[in-house]
């Protein structure tokens, strides 16, 4: 069932979770925390307004120790309108020669196809051990997985604790920049104790 909107805004009671099967993968994989979330949003004009909105899903799930979206941290967001109506379970990417990253969606919650929230998690398929995800491994995949879709180009924002020093903000968008021309937009701070997110650092503007 896709959950229902009333006006500009959305309740958390009212976000549905779209189960998704996972792989199989050993209990000692599991017990290693290498899942992230990340933000899916149709077009940047959504941003803002799926940035409240998750941040009112999360403070459900908060509200809810037992909710898988309760402790764990934002990793980013991609803006595309054709993955966040799309999102695979999972896909694979070549981490090198002898190595192979599967990226699976362990779950999602979704609204209207406007923007998604997915838990994904990061297992080298060789030695079946977890991974600890980055920006430059999801970018990767993301970018690889939208190259065949004509008209697709997606962007990136990075997500930064709030209160990150400016400088390592500005220092790791250049980087990205650096790799991903044209695919980076501007950062989302995510307050790691009441999940809120948002386009702007309130703490570095004070």
């Amino acid at each position: 069932m896709i959950p229902k909107r009333h006006g500009s805004h959305v309740t958390a009671a009212r976000i549905e979770a779209y189960p998704i099967m996972m792989t199989t993968i050993t209990e000692a994989v599991r017990d290693i925390s290498v899942t992230r979330l990340f933000l899916f949003v149709r077009r940047t004009d959504d941003l803002a307004s799926a940035c409240q909105q998750v941040e009112e899903f999360l403070a459900f799930c908060r509200s809810r120790q037992s909710d898988p979206f309760a402790n764990e941290r934002f990793l980013g967001a991609w803006v595309d309108e054709h993955t966040v109506t799309s999102l695979p379970q999972e896909w694979v990417r070549p981490l090198s020669a002898t190595q192979t990253l599967l990226l699976t969606m362990r779950e999602i919650f979704a609204l209207w196809g406007i923007w998604s929230v997915a838990s994904i998690e990061a297992v080298c398929l060789e030695t079946n051990e977890g991974m600890a995800l980055s920006h430059n491994l999801v970018l990767d995949a993301l970018v690889a997985l939208t190259q065949g879709d004509a008209g697709t180009f997606g962007s990136y924002s990075p997500v930064f604790a709030r209160g990150t020093p400016m400088e390592q903000v500005h220092a790791e968008i250049k980087q990205l920049n650096f790799l991903y021309p044209l695919r980076i937009a501007g950062p989302i701070y995510c307050d790691p104790d009441t999940g809120a997110l948002s386009l702007q650092d309130e703490l570095s503007c004070h």
